[in-house]
């Protein structure tokens, strides 16, 4: 089978492969909640932050690159009786025009990264700037680039347990990760390779999910926040407020509208 935007062989498993993924949507949530709303989710996938946000009562309009995706969040939407407050629609974030503007933007779980060049990720923060009111806040979350984890050796190249993940009908899911990265451009090519095991450890399915992310450096992220018109206002470790350590693996990013 063939798709013919990035990431839409990802809408069948994405929400089994990440039912386990809460930790970042209180987060998200309380800043929705200061905003008052509406909010533009970026990279909305199918919907795991934008519907949190919705049962909260706020408007949320939610922004993927993906139709695929975005079909199962319209239904997710539809089946929890939140249509009404949720606009779900595909789009490219670096080319985004829309006539609302938002007290806040989120791109979490990482999207920014789908951005693989420099300007590409310009085009993209210009635009959310461009998309907020006055003084309005911009949030997302990064990986904090670990290289040796990515290919600082070929064993960083070899396959990796990631996690297991139960899934509903029975059986789990067993995701395995792999890296290829590149130190030039700052891309990893990262390959997840997903197995359906059965309760007696059968694996009945494998899948395999290829994709691309740019990895970009705390100081340089920073640059690049100021130099397309915001100001930081935090930059946590953790989605708990924790500061940045040798630890950290996500970097959660707090920016206001200059």
């Amino acid at each position: 089978m063939s798709f013919d935007f990035p990431f839409d062989d990802w809408a069948d498993i994405y929400d089994a492969v990440h039912a386990d993924l809460t930790h970042d949507i209180d987060f998200y949530v309380e800043l929705a909640r200061e905003s008052g709303g509406p909010v533009l989710e970026l990279g909305c996938g199918t919907g795991r932050i934008g519907l949190a946000i919705a049962r909260e009562g706020i408007a949320v309009t939610g922004i993927d690159i993906s139709p695929r995706m975005i079909d199962v969040a319209q239904a997710k939407a539809v089946k929890r009786g939140l249509s009404e407050r949720c606009v779900f629609q595909s789009g490219d974030m670096a080319a985004l025009q829309l006539a609302e503007r938002f007290p806040l933007v989120i791109m979490p779980f990482r999207s920014f990264q789908s951005m693989l060049t420099t300007e590409e990720q310009r085009q993209a923060l210009v635009r959310v700037r461009a998309q907020l009111t006055p003084g309005g806040v911009f949030a997302m979350d990064t990986f904090n680039p670990d290289v040796n984890s990515l290919g600082g050796d070929e064993k960083a190249r070899l396959a990796y347990h990631m996690k297991d993940v139960e899934r509903e009908d029975g059986g789990t899911l067993v995701v395995w990760g792999q890296n290829n990265w590149d130190p030039v451009t700052q891309v990893n090519d990262t390959r997840l390779i997903i197995e359906e095991v059965s309760d007696e450890g059968v694996v009945e399915r494998r899948l395999i999910r290829d994709f691309e992310q740019r990895y970009t450096f705390r100081y340089e992220m920073e640059h690049l926040l100021e130099l397309c018109g915001f100001d930081l206002e935090a930059l946590y470790g953790d989605f708990d407020g924790g500061p940045v350590t040798e630890e950290t693996e996500d970097l959660v990013w707090v920016a206001r509208a200059a």
